[in-house]
């Protein structure tokens, strides 16, 4: 038998095989299609809203072919107290697996239960939405499902402008959004958004009048370019929270703003980059960020290099999950009742700390900075802070024993005069510049001649850090009576003043 033929018999094999395979595969997608829907009505219904809006994801049609079926939803969104609803129609092609024909379009011939296409669809609701897009598709969706359920795609928001119609001064626009999304079954995965430019004017209301104040602000003006998201999550047992990592970054961020003065106020910031990752050790959560600005330029006065590293970590899970939903709560008063004051909001975050505070405090949380810190190309000012409890701390002042209540204590402070000169000198009055220099070194040296910091030539430190149950200031150990003495005189000026 020749090659061709055998070649021949397997393509002819593999066609029917994808012809039935795509009528079975159609009836498979149609059950997954359906899930998915009733998994995120599920999801949405779990953040206990209904009672100020409620969102519904509806299927009305799904019309079955060989290859393709023909897909229409909506979304219908009720504000139950306003008596609105809002229908978002949602047409969508579905092609069927196992080779999905816009796949073999692409020559991708990786196995796929369906993939699927659709616009958002127009109406009363959406009508603006086409008008301030001006787009036949301001909405574009498309996504694949495999056999394990994972399901990858992107909605891609195109181009825009919307004008405030009762204060036109106030507008917003913006470049093509960008989402990608790679997730299980569950809606746990990979997220991501780009977003080339937004720019955003805000002019003062008309309701503002004359009488303002000298100082509030009339205008601003605001410009994001190269704005990059992308973050991966995973649910835990706990309701709001989820494990993950996350990064954000912006090629230059700007705003300019004007008070009724005319005074301006112009801020910079070029080459953002900032981190974040959440993990769980047992039932405890881990909290760490970090982020750094290239450039920080404050009403045209280079700062130089901002960093901000911070942790949290040993937090009790069931505390910090009841901190979240007392968080939700507020928001959720707040916005169904405008009579909700002060006290209201108060009391349901004294009712979190009665209950929960005291787990957090007593299961050794810590608090780290490492570091916060200004730099440029002649040194930094930079803090680093490692504070951790000790379990089951008892702060008695009487009792002594404080240093015992922690585990970790440490703080370091570091300042090189040179960048310290560099950012008073472009905030000081004229005729103060020149004696920057010479104030610098009057005051590090009456800190140094009290033992409070560490004086060299080209920097000021200080290292305040406890040692195997001694707490040690730039290497000088400091009687635990001292600092309770300290303690002691700082409350009772506290007591006097809140007389």
């Amino acid at each position: 038998m020749k090659k061709s033929t055998v070649a021949l018999g397997v393509i002819v094999a593999l066609g029917i095989v994808g012809i039935g395979g795509a009528w079975f595969t159609g009836e498979k997608a149609q059950t997954e299609y359906l899930r998915q829907i009733e998994l995120a009505n599920q999801k949405f219904q779990s953040l206990g809203l209904s009672d100020s809006v409620n969102l519904v994801y509806k299927n009305k049609q799904f019309d079955r072919s060989f290859f393709t079926s023909q897909v229409e939803d909506e979304v219908v969104i009720s504000l139950p107290k306003e008596g609105q609803v809002f229908t978002i129609p949602l047409s969508t092609k579905l092609y069927h697996g196992p080779f999905p024909l816009n796949q073999l379009e692409k020559f991708n011939f990786v196995p796929t239960m369906f993939s699927a296409q659709g616009v958002i669809g127009k109406n009363e609701t959406t009508q603006p939405l086409f008008d301030f897009l001006k787009s036949d598709k301001p909405v574009q969706y498309q996504a694949s499902t495999s056999y394990s359920l994972a399901t990858k795609g992107k909605v891609e928001l195109a181009a825009g402008e919307m004008t405030d119609p009762h204060s036109p001064q106030n507008k917003i626009s913006w470049s093509n959004i960008n989402i990608g999304f790679d997730v299980d079954k569950d809606r746990a995965g990979k997220y991501d958004m780009t977003l080339d430019e937004v720019t955003a004017d805000l002019g003062p209301s008309s309701a503002d009048g004359d009488s303002q104040d000298a100082t509030a602000v009339k205008s601003v003006k605001t410009k994001m370019k190269g704005m990059k998201l992308d973050a991966s999550f995973n649910p835990t047992k706990w309701a709001y929270i989820y494990t993950g990592k996350g990064s954000y970054s912006t090629e230059s961020f700007e705003m300019t703003s004007m008070d009724y003065a005319g005074k301006t106020t112009s801020l910079i910031e070029k080459g953002l980059k900032a981190t974040s990752d959440i993990s769980l050790n047992g039932d405890f959560v881990n909290l760490k960020s970090e982020s750094a600005v290239d450039s920080f330029v404050l009403d045209g006065k280079e700062l130089g290099k901002l960093t901000n590293n911070s942790e949290l970590n040993h937090i009790e899970a069931n505390a910090a999950n009841a901190l979240i939903e007392a968080v939700f709560t507020v928001f959720k008063s707040v916005r169904d009742d405008k009579n909700v004051n002060d006290e209201v909001v108060s009391e349901i975050l004294s009712s979190w700390v009665e209950e929960h505070g005291m787990a957090i405090f007593n299961n050794q949380p810590q608090l780290k900075l490492n570091p916060v810190s200004i730099s440029d190309n002649q040194g930094k000012v930079s803090l680093d802070l490692n504070v951790a409890l000790a379990k089951d701390p008892k702060f008695d002042l009487m009792k002594g024993n404080l240093y015992k209540q922690f585990t970790d204590f440490a703080v370091h402070i570091h300042v090189d005069k040179a960048t310290a000169e560099k950012i008073m000198t472009q905030f000081a009055p004229e005729e103060d510049k020149a004696l920057i220099k010479e104030k610098i070194e009057e005051q590090a040296k009456q800190a140094a001649a009290q033992n409070i910091v560490v004086n060299n030539d080209k920097n000021v430190t200080l290292a305040l850090v406890l040692e195997k149950g001694e707490l040690k200031l730039n290497g000088q150990v400091i009687p635990e009576e001292q600092v309770q003495g300290v303690l002691f005189m700082l409350i009772m000026s506290a007591a006097m003043q809140g007389k």
